[in-house]
């Protein structure tokens, strides 16, 4: 009984990322839109190097994996942000914040998948840029929130 709830629990878990996969994929070879995928190997060697002024170092080693999707195509805002929102609702995501200012829109969801693995989405909306930032791993709202801070 245990191997069948486990298998069901990897192939619901998998089926999940494939269609998040999907959503970068479409637009990877896009004009105007730069993807970014950086794997948990990748993200262990950068605990020990400059990021800036966001420092990734204190959960680097807790992701399994960071994604981003931006898009300074105006045409093409529209519809990414239409597909993503779509995807995140069917997927039941829940949205943890949302902010809007000065034509800026943010919103962040989450997933919660047990274990400690959570999965954050980051959707922002300008007039002429949309970033899609996902971060998935060991992480509480709480590390994503000192990293978006800068502290």
């Amino acid at each position: 009984m245990k191997r069948i709830l486990l298998l069901l629990l990897l192939s619901t878990i998998s089926s999940l990322t494939f269609a998040q996969k999907a959503l970068f994929d479409k637009y990877e070879d896009v004009n105007g839109v730069t993807t970014v995928y950086i794997s948990k190997a990748m993200l262990r060697m950068m605990r020990n190097l400059p990021t800036g002024n966001r420092d990734i170092s204190k959960i680097s080693g807790k992701l399994d994996r960071l994604q981003i999707l931006d898009c300074e195509r105006p045409s093409l805002i529209p519809g990414i942000r239409k597909t993503a929102i779509s995807y995140f609702n069917r997927m039941k995501y829940e949205v943890v914040m949302q902010v809007r200012e000065g034509g800026e829109n943010v919103i962040i969801y989450e997933k919660r998948y047990g274990n400690g693995k959570n999965e954050f989405v980051l959707l922002s909306t300008e007039k002429d840029e949309l970033s899609i930032i996902n971060v998935f791993g060991n992480v509480s709202l709480k590390d994503i929130q000192s990293i978006a801070g800068g502290k």
